[in-house]
C-alpha cells in the first residue's frame, strides 16, 4: 500500500475563471521557500500517477513543499466551474492553451503564498506545457522533464497506421471540418487520435472534440519537443530530465532523445539509466531520491 504525506486541498482560478483544485503539502517548520509544483499529463489529474504520492513525502522529507493540481485539460471529460457556472472540460473537449493559463495560475498561488523559489515538474505532455510556460516567462528557478516524448511523432506514427494520412494532411481537414462558432462538442471518431506505442502498453484510442485536438496540434506539444524539423529553442534553467529506457511512447532511439535535449538545455542533467516505463512505475524511489540530491546540490 502507498500512502502520501498529510496534505490539504486548494482551489484558485485561472484568467478565464476557471476554478483548478488541487493539493498542496507544505514543509514543517514554516519555510517558504522552495516549492515544485507539478504538472500532470495529457488526459492525467493530480493524483492518479503514484509517483505523486511518493513525492509528497520524499521531498518534504527534505524540507521542499509540493503542489500538484489539476488542469483545466484534466481527465477525459469532466464538469468545472467559472465563478460558479458550471462548464465542461477534461482533455477531450479542452483548449491546450488553457492549460498554460493553469501553469500561471499555479504559479501566481505560491506566489502569493510566499513561496519564492519555484521549479516546474511536468510528466508526459505536461513537460510540453510547462516548456511553453518557462520559455514565456521568467519567475522559474528549476525545471523538473519526466518521460518526456515527441508528441508529433506519436501522432505520426498512429495516423500512418490507423488512417493512412499525415499530421499535416489531418490538419488540414479538421480545420475545415471544425465549426468554430458553435458551442456542441464535436467528437471525432476514435481513429484521429490515439498512440500505437512500441510496446503493448501502450496502445490505446483517444475520444476527443474537434477544437480539442487541432488546439493540440497546433499548440506547443507539436512544436518545440519535436526531433525532426521542430522550432528551435533554448532553455538557461537548471534542468533534470528523466528518461525511461522502456518507454514506449519514444518515438526515437534514447540516445537521439539524450543529444536533443542536451542541445536545447543549457544546464541539463539526464537520467536515462532507469529501466521502466513512460509512466516510470517499478523505480519511483530511486527516480525520486536522485532528483533530490540533483535539487539539493
Amino acid at each position: 500500500m502507498i500512502n502520501s504525506a498529510k496534505g490539504r486541498l486548494v482551489a484558485f482560478d485561472n484568467k478565464k475563471n476557471l476554478e483548478l483544485i488541487g493539493l498542496i503539502f507544505e514543509a514543517d517548520g514554516g519555510d517558504k521557500e522552495n516549492i515544485i509544483i507539478h504538472v500532470h499529463g495529457n488526459y492525467g489529474n493530480f493524483y492518479n500517477n503514484k509517483f505523486i504520492w511518493k513525492m509528497s513525502e520524499k521531498y518534504l522529507s527534505c524540507g521542499v513543499s509540493f503542489l500538484t493540481f489539476n488542469l483545466s485539460a484534466h481527465d477525459g471529460l469532466c464538469e468545472g466551474y467559472r465563478k460558479g457556472i458550471l462548464d465542461y472540460v477534461g482533455g477531450a473537449v479542452s483548449d491546450y492553451s488553457e492549460s498554460i493559463l493553469d501553469i500561471e495560475a499555479a504559479v501566481d498561488f505560491v506566489k502569493i503564498a510566499g513561496y519564492k523559489k519555484i521549479t516546474l515538474q511536468g510528466h508526459s505532455l505536461g513537460c510540453d506545457k510547462i516548456l511553453e510556460y518557462v520559455l514565456n516567462h521568467n519567475d522559474i528557478e528549476k525545471v523538473i522533464l519526466l518521460s518526456p516524448v515527441d508528441s508529433y511523432a506519436v501522432q505520426e506514427r498512429w495516423l500512418y497506421m490507423h488512417k493512412n494520412e499525415t499530421v499535416e494532411e489531418q490538419l488540414d481537414r479538421l480545420i475545415k471540418l471544425c465549426d468554430s462558432e458553435n458551442d456542441v462538442l464535436q467528437w471525432l471518431d476514435l481513429n484521429e487520435y490515439g498512440a500505437e506505442g512500441l510496446n503493448d502498453d501502450w496502445i490505446y484510442k483517444i475520444p476527443v472534440t474537434t477544437k480539442a485536438l487541432l488546439s493540440i496540434l497546433q499548440g506547443s506539444a507539436f512544436k518545440f519537443i519535436k526531433l525532426k524539423n521542430g522550432e528551435d529553442f533554448l532553455v538557461d534553467k537548471e534542468t533534470y530530465v528523466f528518461l525511461g529506457r522502456n518507454d514506449g511512447l519514444r518515438m526515437c532511439t534514447l540516445d537521439d532523445m539524450v543529444n536533443f535535449v542536451n542541445k536545447h538545455f543549457t544546464q541539463c542533467y539526464v537520467n536515462d539509466c532507469m529501466v521502466c516505463d513512460h509512466d516510470i512505475i517499478g523505480v519511483e524511489d530511486m527516480l525520486i531520491d536522485d532528483i533530490i540530491l540533483w535539487y539539493k546540490k
